[in-house]
């Protein structure tokens, strides 16, 4: 049994082995970073220390967590009992040979690196001992087993139990490093952790140790840097009053001289390479980072680095306007935000990303926003991180190792729908009408609470989609050149099966049925959907009436909108009509099937020519990431399909809910229910009696009116920040993305909703928010898209694509300055929307 292993020995970057701290000095130590030297004493080396302490176990399981002096004296008395133990004789043989290696009576710092320390989910700073300036073998083994009971201090007892850990999971690894006998020491953090600024680095420093600006009770120097160029922004010269050096045993305080007090503690050039470390590491863990450092004899080091575990928010609608393009009521959102930051954690540790703490999206005004911060940091992360062929043929060990997850996830995840789908049939059976208010209320939270069971790795889903694609492309930039990469990109993902794609293609043939029926397309042309609808003429024409039953069958849970709230299409059939008369639109002459095997011929022969010219050695990789781009660019349209199937049973509980309130005068109508906060359903229901629900029927109303007048106003497109009011300008163009290739001019049509459909001209040039699946048969008659939200994966880019029309997302102000009528040409290579007249 091996209990210790050097920084640069492999595997002592193992968190299981070496702890939170132990692990990352030794991933920076094997990565060339100036980290001083050292060894990690094992996790195991704790158990097989507790070995014998059979009194532990109950010990811990009886502390008296709700006392907070009870729990100290308790928690001492378990340090003593442990500190009267003596180490394992191999452990104690082994930590003196490692401390030889450094050195005859070299200076060390002895420090704890729990398993559950230093992680990004659970910083547990301060919370265990460190040992600075041990010298001598004896002095070691016992700061050893120091760390090891420190493990069991009574605020690193309480700091577990808050967190949920599991107490005696938890186990102590030790690292023994080198002591920095520093100049000059400090942090660095990587973004501005206060105002959250990416492009800003923050340095704060003193003189001698680090111990002085860590524990944050002393004065220090302050820079801010521009991550960029690692120019000065802004810089805070403190007075400082003492430093931390070292003594005899460990470090004492000693005052600093006039001269020194009111100097700047690093010179122009220290902070410049201090700033250059900082900047590597965070390129090197792709996240920003925390790190600890120190100058001696003029050379700088390295003494930690730690994921930045709360990042302040941002708020913009950039990554929210796609998702959510409209108001959203607040049941709703109480019920989608839970379960989506909970799917966030999981997806995240699934991802091997380091974990989030705080809100991804919040509702401000019935508009939903995201931290833009947040979307930037996780994506702009390179699984690849490879520039070569070389570079390729090396990392492909990592690579298979480090995301064997993906292959895996889609495998988990159909084998987990299953028991999703079943219940929700089983959802969908239950009858409610002999429930209690209290029981209905129970029904919606099941059904809710199976959606966020199910919705758990959807998350990771779409954003490995995102970052397949990315994959996908570099490669081809690397294996076969920058030149044909584009093209031969767009050609192997010319088609993907998706439920959107079948569904299309289910309308399609609908409107060819149609179009073989003069008098049914006749009655379509000439009338309303709705009155189509509701005066049953359908059934003059039972063989399509059939065929569109059939298809709100399969479908019918199909959302117009994201708020549930907003009915499906089972519930108002007439928006299919609408849809069908769009396509009715357009020549119907090549079957949807004919289209299709257009495209797949068409990604045969970028295949034949993708592996004609790559390296054979390289076939099978390439062949794997082009799989998987396409798998799970079908998993990611097919897991909201069913996402989208809670819907239903939601709304017929809420429904339900929602009547018995308005039998007993507490709302106007069942639907006003979707206005209320769960929390205060919750509130009402808990007091049951007439004065709750007074309460609760004031609530929604006040709630209501505030919706309906935020969604007649424009959203900030930076929440607080205010945009200026812009005319349109002949010759003015507009910047976006590009999201289709191809030049098109057009009139404007502004979409907002299912409602525009039926007045959609044909010719005309999409301008919306945002579009999402059930808004593909707009694109049968249009000639381009824009959009103000979304990105070369959104659906309107993918759908503009399929439909060989341009497109241009993310045009910024574009419902503001684009009014119905108003002539364009939308260029969807530059992404750029110029204004004819």
């Amino acid at each position: 049994m091996t209990y210790t292993l050097r920084f640069d020995d492999p595997g002592a970057d193992r968190v299981e082995f070496s702890g939170g701290k132990g692990s990352n000095l030794a991933i920076l130590t094997q990565a060339g970073f100036p980290v001083p030297q050292g060894f990690t004493v094992a996790g195991q080396a704790y158990l097989d220390f507790v070995a014998e302490a059979d009194w532990l176990g109950p010990g811990v399981r009886g502390l008296p967590y709700g006392e907070a002096e009870a729990l100290r004296v308790a928690a001492a008395a378990l340090r003593q009992r442990l500190l009267e133990l003596p180490l394992p004789a191999a452990l104690e043989r082994e930590i003196r040979e490692r401390y030889a290696e450094l050195g005859e009576a070299c200076a060390v710092s002895v420090r704890s690196s729990s398993t559950m320390e230093d992680l990004a989910s659970a910083a547990f700073a301060g919370q265990h001992e460190t040992y600075l300036n041990v010298v001598g073998a004896d002095v070691v083994v016992d700061s050893v087993r120091r760390c090891f009971a420190s493990l069991w201090g009574d605020r690193a007892i309480a700091y577990r139990h808050r967190q949920g850990l599991d107490q005696l999971m938890a186990t102590m690894a030790v690292v023994v490093q080198r002591m920095v006998q520093s100049e000059v020491s400090g942090v660095g953090f990587s973004i501005d952790p206060v105002t959250g600024e990416l492009g800003t680095m923050i340095l704060d420093a003193n003189y001698g140790l680090g111990e002085s600006v860590v524990s944050g009770e002393g004065e220090v120097d302050h820079w801010s840097l521009s991550k960029s160029d690692l120019s000065v922004r802004d810089a805070a010269i403190a007075t400082k009053t003492r430093k931390v050096v070292s003594a005899a045993r460990g470090t004492e305080e000693v005052a600093l001289g006039r001269e020194e007090a009111d100097t700047p503690c690093l010179p122009d050039a220290g902070v410049r390479a201090v700033g250059e470390l900082l900047r590597k590491v965070e390129a090197h863990y792709q996240f920003p980072q925390d790190i600890e450092w120190a100058f001696a004899d003029g050379e700088l080091y390295l003494l930690q680095a730690r994921p930045i575990t709360t990042i302040p928010p941002r708020w913009t609608r950039d990554e929210s306007a796609e998702r959510f393009p409209n108001v959203i009521t607040p049941l709703t959102w109480d019920f989608v935000e839970a379960g989506f930051h909970e799917s966030l954690r999981y997806s995240l540790e699934l991802m091997h990303y380091p974990p989030f703490n705080g809100q991804w999206f919040a509702m401000h005004d019935h508009y939903i926003y995201g931290n833009q911060n947040a979307v930037e940091i996780y994506g702009k992360r390179d699984p690849l991180r490879c520039r070569t062929v070389a570079d390729l043929r090396e990392q492909m060990p990592r690579l298979r190792s480090e995301f064997q997850w993906v292959q895996a996830l889609p495998v988990i995840w159909a084998r987990d729908l299953d028991n999703y789908l079943v219940r929700i049939g089983e959802l969908q059976a239950i009858p409610l009408q002999d429930r209690s208010l209290h029981g209905l209320w129970d029904f919606v939270k099941e059904v809710n609470g199976l959606g966020s069971d199910y919705f758990l790795p959807n998350i990771a889903i779409s954003i490995t989609q995102g970052a397949l694609h990315k994959v996908l492309f570099a490669l081809l930039n690397i294996v076969i050149g920058p030149g044909d990469a584009r093209r031969l990109f767009d050609d192997l993902l010319a088609f993907c099966e998706t439920k959107t794609g079948i569904i299309n293609r289910e309308l399609y043939d609908m409107a060819r049925m149609i179009r073989e029926q003069p008098g049914l397309d006749r009655l379509l042309d000439e009338h309303d959907s709705r009155a189509i609808v509701e005066r049953g003429e359908l059934d003059a024409f039972p063989d399509f009436a059939a065929r569109l039953a059939k298809f709100l069958r399969d479908h019918g849970h199909r959302e117009i909108d994201f708020d549930a709230y907003a009915p499906t299409w089972v519930e108002v059939p007439w928006v299919v009509l609408d849809n069908l008369r769009l396509i009715l639109q357009m020549p119907l002459e090549q079957s949807s099937r004919e289209k299709e095997r257009d495209l797949r011929v068409r990604m045969q022969r970028a295949e034949f020519e993708l592996y004609s010219r790559a390296p054979a050695d390289l076939h099978y990789m390439l062949a794997e990431v082009l799989r998987m781009t396409r798998t799970y660019t079908s998993l990611d349209d097919l897991e909201h399909y069913q996402t989208t199937r809670l819907t239903l049973p939601l709304r017929r509980g809420l429904r339900a809910f929602g009547e018995r309130l308005a039998e007993r005068g507490v709302l106007t109508e069942p639907t006003e229910v979707f206005f209320a906060h769960a929390e205060q359903v919750e509130q009402a229901l808990a007091r049951d009696d007439e004065k709750g629900w007074a309460t609760l029927g004031e609530q929604v109303r006040g709630q209501k009116a505030a919706y309906e007048r935020d969604r007649a106003r424009k959203p900030d497109w930076v929440l607080g920040v205010a945009e200026a009011e812009a005319e349109a300008v002949p010759g003015e163009t507009l910047k976006g993305l590009p999201g289709s290739p191809g030049v098109a001019e057009g009139e404007v049509f502004r979409v907002l909703s299912s409602e525009d459909f039926g007045r959609f001209p044909r010719g005309a040039v999409i301008v919306a928010r945002t579009t999402n699946p059930t808004w593909t048969p707009l694109f049968y008659s249009a000639v381009a898209v824009i959009t103000e939200s979304g990105g070369p994966l959104s659906h309107g880019a993918v759908t503009a694509r399929e439909m060989k029309i341009p497109a241009v997302m993310s045009v910024k102000q574009s419902l503001d300055r684009l009014q119905n009528g108003t002539r364009v040409r939308v260029d969807g290579i530059a992404g750029v929307v110029t204004l004819l007249d």
